[in-house]
């Protein structure tokens, strides 16, 4: 396995990719007071932590890999993207004081209950959700239901919506 190390001293560092290098663990990113921007998709991390120091960060990219909750996000209330796509998450939680959210990416997941947009309704700048391939989809009104909870999202998946 791989871990994320020696990088403490780059406090000024606004931009960090690691895609795709077998991390099973967010650690060791507190010195990086500067990151606005995270991408760290295609990995093995399975909890969403280390990140409380990050208070600047704009950007998080989680997609595809192990994590089943949302968590530990409480410190990055700058975030206005966040991908958690291609995870094993059940429920959209621990979210609701994001405000600042504009895209969501929560495609390819377990989220079931309609109730879990609630925690998206005080991102009033929110544009984009990606909810396609969760057990959600299969309901015939999909986007309408989305529309209605979300009224600012102007793109559900890769479609733009309709006025």
């Amino acid at each position: 396995f791989q871990v994320i190390e020696n990088i403490e001293n780059l406090s000024h560092l606004d931009s960090l990719f690691l895609g795709t290098n077998k991390i099973t663990k967010l650690q060791n990113l507190d010195g990086l007071a500067s990151l606005t921007v995270l991408i760290i998709q295609s990995n093995c991390i399975t909890r969403i932590e280390g990140l409380q120091c990050l208070m600047n960060l704009r950007e998080l990219y989680l997609s595809h890999n192990g994590i089943e909750v949302i968590e530990g996000l409480e410190n990055n209330k700058k975030l206005t993207t966040l991908d958690i796509a291609a995870n094993r998450i059940k429920k959209i939680e621990n979210i609701s004081h994001l405000t600042e959210l504009q895209e969501f990416w929560m495609n390819d997941n377990q989220i079931e209950n309609w109730g879990d947009l609630d925690e998206l309704k005080n991102a009033h700048s929110l544009e984009t959700v990606y909810l396609e391939r969760n057990p959600l989809q299969k309901d015939p009104q999909y986007r309408r239901k989305i529309m209605l909870a979300l009224p600012t999202v102007r793109q559900i998946d890769a479609t733009f919506i309709r006025f």
